[in-house]
């Protein structure tokens, strides 16, 4: 009897994550978080989408920790972990819960609150 192969991690999914609040910094509308292929955050502002590449990644089955560098705006950290180890294609489910801080190009907080996020399939 062969066994039935391993279920797809949370990690390895690509796709993106939708935060269960999209708060606005500087006009622009925080709308997602992306893992795979490369770490980003998207925010729109007026009828655009702005994505922002993320340094200092460590993304593992367990934890998502990143720094991304917001254009004219500042930092943004996302210190998380995957509530779901293993994937699933329930589209309710949270798949990641993190605390997300926003800091100005002097280091002030501008946002700051733990959130949920669910995953979404690749568009």
């Amino acid at each position: 009897m062969v066994a039935p192969p391993p279920k797809p991690l949370q990690v390895d999914a690509e796709g993106y994550y939708e935060p269960g609040y999209q708060f606005t910094v500087s006009d622009r509308r925080f709308t997602r978080l992306t893992l795979r292929p490369d770490p980003s955050v998207r925010f729109t502002r007026t009828g655009t989408r702005q994505e922002f590449g993320c340094f200092d990644a460590v993304i593992t089955p367990q934890v998502v920790r990143m720094r991304c560098e917001i254009e004219r705006v500042g930092t943004m950290t996302i210190d998380g972990r995957f509530v779901n180890r293993v994937a699933t294609t329930r589209m309710d489910a949270p798949a990641i819960s993190a605390v997300l801080t926003v800091r100005n190009t002097r280091g002030e907080v501008l946002y700051s609150a733990r959130d949920n996020f669910v995953w979404r399939p690749p568009q």
